[in-house]
């Protein structure tokens, strides 16, 4: 009988004394990259492209008309970049007609065109280049970060001429454009 009150008492303190805790721990890595990347908006598009058309370039007498840089206004577009260093580099091309040009007249409008840029920090910029210049190779941005902001490049043109103020200018249809690449890093 002591034996089994023992086991019935042994019994009763193993059901009283609560089991040892044990933790247990997990862990869960999460990891991501975001790439270097700029970007159009709307539509997170890779290019932006735009026409201007000046009509007829010439005055009555055959020389380049006045009212060009007017005609061309101020272009806009939105873009972002994630980077706080994105460079820009500008390319202006003259307006341009087949065959070529006797002494006197021109087949060729050269003007200057140049990019205004908003950043985070403050505008910056023009950045210009002109038709009868070497392109603006990249170029740090500066002031931070693109405006996250509708419009914050623009680009103006300024300086239409010939050669010669008296050239003529030759008949034909006119092209030239302006290639703005802005490049996160």
């Amino acid at each position: 009988m002591k034996k089994i009150a023992l086991l019935a008492a042994a019994a009763c303190a193993a059901l009283a004394t609560p089991a040892m805790a044990q933790n247990v721990t997990g862990t869960i890595t999460l990891n991501g990259n975001v790439a270097a990347k700029c970007s159009v908006t709307p539509g997170n598009g890779s290019t932006f492209a735009q026409t201007v058309d000046f009509l007829e370039l010439a005055q009555a007498n055959g020389t380049l008309r006045t009212g060009l840089t007017t005609d061309f206004g101020t272009r806009s577009a939105t873009v972002v970049c994630n980077t706080g260093t994105p460079k820009i580099s500008v390319d202006a091309n003259p307006l341009v007609t087949g065959g070529t040009a006797p002494t006197g007249y021109s087949n060729t409008i050269n003007y200057t065109a140049s990019v205004a840029v908003n950043t985070t920090a403050a505008n910056a910029g023009p950045f210009t280049n002109a038709t009868t210049a070497v392109p603006l190779a990249a170029t740090t941005i500066g002031g931070g970060s693109l405006a996250n902001a509708a419009s914050n490049i623009n680009i103006t043109t300024n300086t239409y001429g010939t050669a010669n103020p008296s050239d003529i200018l030759v008949a034909g249809a006119y092209t030239g454009n302006i290639v703005v690449v802005i490049s996160p890093n």
